[in-house]
C-alpha cells in the first residue's frame, strides 16, 4: 500500500470509514464531519521516507514537521498559516494520552513526539479546525489521535545504518497470551548528525501492550518508556554563516543539549452495549522530566552584567507527573439521530518547572522556580442527525473548567491560584452525496490555555483560556474515476495568540488575530501499484489591531506564520516485491517581522526511497534524504544577538537572521527480517 493519506470519517470517538485498499467506497454518505477529516493508516507509513518520527503528522495535508534544534527536542510545527512552534494549537494524543503539556518549562502545549514507534502505529485520526465537542485545548487548529496496533502476527528484526553514525536497532512482534494478544517493541537509535559538534543522540524506547476483543468489544492495556539524551546544534546567526566566521553546521555554544524521559501507563475500554449504543473509557499516568539547554542569544548581556563572560546560555526544566482519563458514550436515538456524550479529567502535578542562567549546561543561577498543579475537566455532547439521504447536521457543546495552583519556590516569586471556564458551541452541516461529491459547511468555537505562572501574575495579564472561532466550507469529490480530491476554504480568529521570542527561546501570549485559508489535495490511483497524492495550502494570517512597541507601529503581521505548503508524493508498490517512492515538500516564505517587510527564504525538500521485500522474510531498504542537496533552512527567526568577540569590540547586539538548516543529502540503509 501507498504511504499516502485516505480520507474517513468521525463522529464522537467512531469511526466509518470511507476507504476501501484501493480508495472510496462508491458510497460516500458517512458521519463525517468536515471536508478536512482523515485517517492514516499501517500500510500508508511502512515505507515513507522520513527523517524524524514526527515526520508521521506530515501525511497530514498542510503540515510541516521541521527542528531548531538537537533531535530531542520536541519538533517545530507548521499548520493553516501557524507557527505552532512545539505543539501550541495543535493537540496530539498517543493511545489516548494527551502530549501537549501545560504550563511547560520551555513552552505552552509542548509536543515532544520523539517517542513515537512509527512501525507500531495502526492508524491515525486527524482532524482540522476548532468544529469537534470531542476535542479541547491546544486543538483550534486542529488535532491527531494516534492509536497502536492490538496485535502482531510476526516478529521483525530491523537495523538501519547511514552516515554520521546513525544506527538505529529495532525488535517488534506480537504473540497470542491468555485470550488476548501482546505486542512488544524495544528501540535504540543513535545519531551524531552533520553538525560540527556531534549531536550524541541516544535515545531508548519500549513498549509492551496487551489487548483482548475486537474492535467492537475489548480492552487493553500499555506500557511505555522513553529515554534520550543529546547535544543540539541551536539556530545561528546567518551574518556569521555568509562572512565565512561560522561553518553552515557549527555552532557557536558546544554545551546546549539535553535529557528526557517520559514513562506512562494507560488503559483502555470498549463496549457495545446493544445494537444501539457503546461506550469507550481510558485512563493514564504519565511520569515525565525534561532539562533543556539553549543559548539563542550568546553575549547579548553588557559586559557590566556578565563579568566572567559566562554568556547568555540559560536552562530549563520540567519534571511532573501527570494523569487523566476520559469516557465516551454514544446512542442510536432513533433512525435520524445518534448521541455523543463523553467527559475529559487531567490533573498534572508539576513538581518542579522553571528556567535558570547556566554555564556548560550547569545552572548558576536561578531565573523562576516553580511548582503547579493544574486539574481540567470536560464535558461534551453533540447529536449527528441524518434528516434525509443528502442531508445531515451535527450540532454540539463542549464544557471546560480549569483550576490552576502556583507555589513559588523562590522567595519573591510569583504565585498564587485562579479558575476559568468555557462554553465552546459547534455546528456541522453536510449535503450529498451527489454525483459521488459532499459538501460541508462548518463553525465551532475552541481554546487554548495558557501558563498557569503567567495566569496568576497580575502584571502579566494573561488569561488562563483564550478562545478560538473556526468557520470552514469544504468539498470533497470520486467523481472522476481513480481520483479522488477535495477544496476547503477557511477561517479562524484567537482571541490570543500564542508567539515565539527568539530571544529566549519561548512563546507569549499576544493580540487577537485571523487566518483565512484556502486547502487543495488529489489522491490519484490509476492502477493498483501507482499512487500519485499532492496537496496545497496557503494562508494569511494578521493581527485584528496593529501592534506597537512603544509608540512605534510595528504593523500587523504574525511573524514566523506560515503561507504557502506544497507537497507532492509518488509511489509504487509492486507485487514482485520491489517499492519505492518519491516525495517533495515545499514551503514558502514567512513574514519575520509584523510590518511583513523581511521574509525568511522558502524551503524545499525532496525525499526518495526504493526496496525489495522477499518471500522468505528478507526486505532491504534504501533511503535518500535530501536527495539534491539542497542548501535550505528549517526554520529561520529575526532577533538581535552578540557574539563574545563583537561585544569586546564594543557592538551592540546586531538584529539579524538566525537560522537552522536542513540537514544535508543523506543515505540510509535498511535490513529487516520477519518471521
Amino acid at each position: 500500500m501507498s504511504p499516502l493519506v485516505i480520507a474517513a470519517g468521525v463522529t464522537g470517538d467512531i469511526e466509518e470509514l470511507l476507504v476501501t485498499e484501493t480508495g472510496w467506497q462508491n458510497d460516500l454518505q458517512s458521519k463525517t464531519e468536515a471536508a478536512s477529516v482523515g485517517t492514516v493508516f499501517a500500510e500508508q507509513i511502512a515505507f515513507r521516507p522520513t527523517l524524524r518520527p514526527a515526520e508521521l503528522l506530515e501525511t497530514i495535508p498542510g503540515m510541516v514537521v521541521t527542528q531548531h534544534s538537537g533531535d530531542g527536542k520536541a519538533n517545530q510545527y507548521f499548520l493553516r498559516g501557524f507557527n505552532l512552534d512545539h505543539g501550541s494549537d495543535f493537540a496530539n494524543h498517543v493511545e489516548d494520552m494527551p502530549v501537549n503539556k501545560v504550563s511547560h518549562g520551555h513552552g505552552q502545549g509542548y509536543t515532544d513526539l520523539n517517542f513515537l514507534i512509527p512501525e507500531l502505529v495502526d492508524r491515525m485520526i486527524y482532524k482540522k479546525g476548532p468544529y469537534y465537542a470531542s476535542e479541547g485545548d491546544f486543538s483550534s487548529a486542529g488535532s491527531a489521535r494516534i492509536e497502536y496496533a492490538d496485535q502482531l502476527d510476526q516478529q521483525q528484526a530491523k537495523i538501519t545504518l547511514g552516515e554520521n553514525n546513525y544506527q538505529r536497532l529495532l525488535f517488534t512482534g506480537g504473540v497470542a497470551l491468555a485470550e488476548g494478544n501482546l505486542i512488544y517493541a524495544l528501540e535504540s537509535l543513535r545519531n551524531d548528525g552533520p553538525w560540527k559538534t556531534e549531536e550524541n543522540f541516544d535515545k531508548k524506547n519500549a513498549v509492551l501492550k496487551y489487548s483482548q476483543g475486537d474492535r467492537a468489544n475489548g480492552w487493553s492495556a500499555a506500557v511505555m518508556g522513553y529515554d534520550t539524551d543529546w547535544h543540539s546544534t541551536d539556530q545561528i546567526p546567518q551574518r556569521l554563516v555568509d562572512s565565512g566566521e561560522l561553518d553552515r553546521y557549527g555552532s557557536l555554544d558546544p554545551t546546549t543539549g539535553g535529557d528526557t524521559h517520559r514513562y506512562s501507563l494507560s488503559t483502555s475500554v470498549w463496549q457495545e452495549l446493544d445494537e444501539k449504543s457503546r461506550f469507550n473509557a481510558s485512563a493514564y499516568l504519565l511520569d515525565y522530566q525534561l532539562r533543556l539547554t539553549s543559548n539563542a542569544t550568546y553575549f547579548s548581556a553588557d559586559a557590566a552584567d556578565d563579568p566572567s563572560n559566562l554568556g547568555d546560555q540559560f536552562t530549563q526544566f520540567d519534571d511532573r507527573m501527570s494523569y487523566g482519563g476520559s469516557f465516551n458514550y454514544e446512542w442510536d436515538v432513533d433512525a435520524v439521530h445518534h448521541l455523543s456524550t463523553g467527559a475529559n479529567l487531567r490533573y498534572d502535578d508539576i513538581k518542579d518547572v522553571g528556567v535558570g542562567s547556566s554555564y556548560h549546561a550547569d545552572i548558576y543561577q536561578l531565573i523562576s522556580r516553580s511548582s503547579v498543579e493544574e486539574f481540567s475537566q470536560s464535558l461534551y455532547a453533540s447529536v449527528n442527525s441524518q434528516w434525509n439521504d443528502w442531508l445531515a447536521t451535527i450540532v454540539g457543546v463542549r464544557y471546560d473548567h480549569y483550576q490552576v495552583d502556583v507555589y513559588s519556590r523562590l522567595s519573591g516569586g510569583v504565585e498564587g491560584d485562579a479558575s476559568d471556564d468555557l462554553v465552546s458551541p459547534k455546528f456541522s452541516l453536510r449535503f450529498g452525496p451527489f454525483a459521488e461529491t459532499e459538501f460541508f459547511v462548518n463553525y465551532g468555537e475552541g481554546f487554548h490555555s495558557n501558563d498557569a505562572r503567567g495566569v496568576v501574575n497580575d502584571a502579566a495579564g494573561v488569561p488562563m483560556l483564550s478562545p478560538s472561532k473556526g468557520y470552514e466550507l469544504g468539498l470533497r469529490s470520486a467523481i472522476v474515476e481513480h481520483l479522488q480530491f477535495s477544496v476547503v476554504v477557511f477561517r479562524l480568529d484567537l482571541d490570543s495568540e500564542l508567539v515565539f521570542v527568539g530571544d529566549d527561546a519561548t512563546t507569549e501570549p499576544r493580540g487577537a488575530t485571523k487566518r483565512t485559508g484556502i486547502e487543495i489535495g488529489a489522491y490519484y490511483q490509476p492502477v493498483d501499484w501507482l499512487v500519485l497524492d499532492i496537496d496545497y495550502a496557503t494562508s494569511e494570517t494578521r493581527f485584528k489591531d496593529p501592534q506597537y512597541d512603544g509608540a512605534d507601529l510595528l504593523g500587523d503581521y504574525v511573524p514566523d506564520s506560515i503561507e504557502d505548503v506544497f507537497s507532492l508524493g509518488l509511489s509504487v508498490d509492486l507485487d514482485s516485491g520491489a517499492y519505492g517512492g518519491l516525495r517533495l515538500r515545499y514551503f514558502g516564505p514567512r513574514k519575520l517581522t509584523e510590518s511583513g517587510d523581511i521574509e525568511s527564504d522558502s524551503t524545499t525538500m525532496v525525499n526518495a526511497n526504493v526496496g525489495y521485500r522477499w518471500h522468505n522474510g528478507l526486505t532491504l531498504g534504501l533511503e535518500v534524504l535530501n536527495l539534491f542537496d539542497n542548501e535550505d533552512d528549517d526554520i529561520t527567526y529575526l532577533y538581535e544577538s552578540r557574539t563574545l568577540s563583537e561585544r569586546q569590540a564594543s557592538i551592540d547586539p546586531i538584529e539579524s537572521f538566525h537560522s537552522h538548516p536542513v540537514e544535508p543529502l543523506t543515505v540510509r540503509v535498511t535490513a529487516s527480517y520477519t518471521f
